[in-house]
């Protein structure tokens, strides 16, 4: 009897952790993605891991910060986008992961900074073009897929890029049972994805 309510109060427990919510933030440019998770006071980097020190290193002492008033909205440092080939890659996998729990994941703030690259003028109409076009397959997966707030979307022609670029932020909440379950989700995705791009690599170099 004692066995059963041990694992009673065990599933309770869990069952409460899965329903808090939590907020994060993910953000795609040229150094590649990072991902936040924040309860709280507390912020965790979830991707990349951060790598583990090494045994006997001390901890650098941290200044102290004076009490400063908290901001509504985290700002972002503006940052050099990533290969926009990859973005238009990861979004439909992140998009149908998400869709799965039925809109629940709320996006705060989207942040979506595409760049067009162009060698000279006549090239830059074309070029243009096409990154509208790419943000016309990529808004409509984000934004049937998420509960989305504030959004604020830019593009533009930089004459010294050889490939488009884009650069995405965005602020979200979700519950930690949802967290998990799209964890999972991606996990499996990204995995296939990268898979598949090494092995192509793989038959370039190959060749």
């Amino acid at each position: 009897m004692t066995v059963w309510i041990v694992l009673g109060a065990i599933v309770a427990v869990l069952v409460l952790i899965s329903r808090i919510r939590v907020g994060g933030t993910v953000e795609y440019s040229r150094s590649g993605t990072l991902v936040h998770l924040r309860a709280g006071a507390l912020r965790i980097q979830v991707y990349p891991p951060k790598p583990k020190k090494k045994s006997g290193e001390k901890k650098p002492k941290r200044a102290k910060k004076s009490a400063k008033p908290q901001k509504e909205e985290e700002q972002p440092e503006p940052k050099p986008g990533g290969q926009l080939d990859t973005l238009k890659a990861m979004l439909p996998l992140v998009a149908d992961a998400a869709g799965q729990l039925r809109r629940k994941v709320r996006v705060d703030r989207l942040l979506l900074d595409v760049t067009a690259a162009a060698s000279d003028p006549a090239m830059a109409a074309l070029s243009f073009g096409g990154v509208n076009a790419a943000i016309g397959m990529i808004w409509p997966l984000l934004e049937n897929n998420f509960n989305i707030g504030d959004r604020r979307i830019r593009t533009k022609v930089d004459f010294n890029l050889t490939e488009p670029e884009a650069y995405l932020y965005a602020s979200f909440s979700l519950r930690v049972g949802q967290a998990v379950a799209l964890a999972l989700r991606l996990g499996i995705r990204f995995l296939k994805l990268w898979s598949g791009r090494n092995q192509e690599q793989t038959k370039k170099e190959a060749v």
